[in-house]
């Protein structure tokens, strides 16, 4: 059965600017999102539900795909370095409501005001994965999580260190890859970048820092240890199950 989603002619996502090339097309969605992302966080959000992460995709995408904000109607899988070829098993398509349901239920019952710096970041490590593991969206599901989980922290009076994230997307990734592994899972990946990028005191950003930033040491050793050089994006695909 074919992917809905794909030009018949190309295996490349249909998109509002009917790009049929995937790289030009992934430059474009990645310029297009970044500069949203930008937008939306000098906006401000506060909707911690299923209905604001559709809300944060609408966002981020809305420019270029028509299905932007909501749920995917087929199942994917994505293969993944660290597994071998083989993928996280994300939600069925007809499961996705009620999972993201469960998530974000165990997102809003931890008692995040109470909890020190260290316990707060153990526990986004343990919550955020179970909404990225639905994988609501037929893409962009790390960006939308990880725009929600900035506003979450940003909720609760702490600062994410934004360019730390988006500088170590492969790392990222990979952290919530190994965190979804259902029984397997391993959290300290993501838990190890997050208590650095989870801070105090509010990060400054110039025009100058966001194209190209001037590191301290400290701060170039800190990035250095998340690098990954080899990382490309795998497409998603659509799941063909038995």
């Amino acid at each position: 059965m074919p992917d809905i989603y794909l030009y018949e002619d190309v295996p490349v996502l249909k998109n509002k600017l009917d790009i049929k090339d995937d790289k030009v097309l992934d430059l474009v969605e990645a310029e297009q999102s970044r500069n949203n992302m930008m937008l939306l966080y000098e906006q401000g959000f506060e909707d911690f539900t299923p209905a604001g992460l559709c809300a944060i995709h609408q966002y981020l995408f809305g420019d270029i795909y028509d299905w932007a904000g909501q749920y995917r109607i087929i199942n994917i899988a994505k293969r993944e370095k660290l597994l071998a070829g083989r993928s996280v098993w994300y939600s069925n398509d007809e499961d996705i409501q009620r999972d993201l349901d469960s998530a974000f239920a165990e997102l809003h019952s931890r008692q995040w005001k109470e909890l020190f710096r260290t316990e707060f970041v153990r526990e986004l490590a343990h919550c955020f994965p179970r909404i990225w593991q639905v994988h609501p969206f037929r893409e962009g599901n790390t960006r939308t999580v990880v725009m929600m989980m900035t506003f979450f922290v940003e909720h609760y009076g702490y600062h994410m260190d934004q360019e730390l994230m988006a500088a170590s997307a492969g790392y990222v990734r990979d952290s919530f890859v190994m965190a979804s592994l259902d029984q397997n899972s391993e959290y300290e990946h993501l838990e190890r970048i997050l208590l650095d990028a989870v801070c105090n005191k509010p990060i400054s950003y110039t025009t100058a820092s966001l194209e190209g930033p001037e590191l301290s040491p400290s701060q170039k050793e800190k990035y250095r240890k998340y690098q990954k050089d080899d990382y490309i994006p795998e497409p998603h695909y659509r799941r063909e199950d038995n």
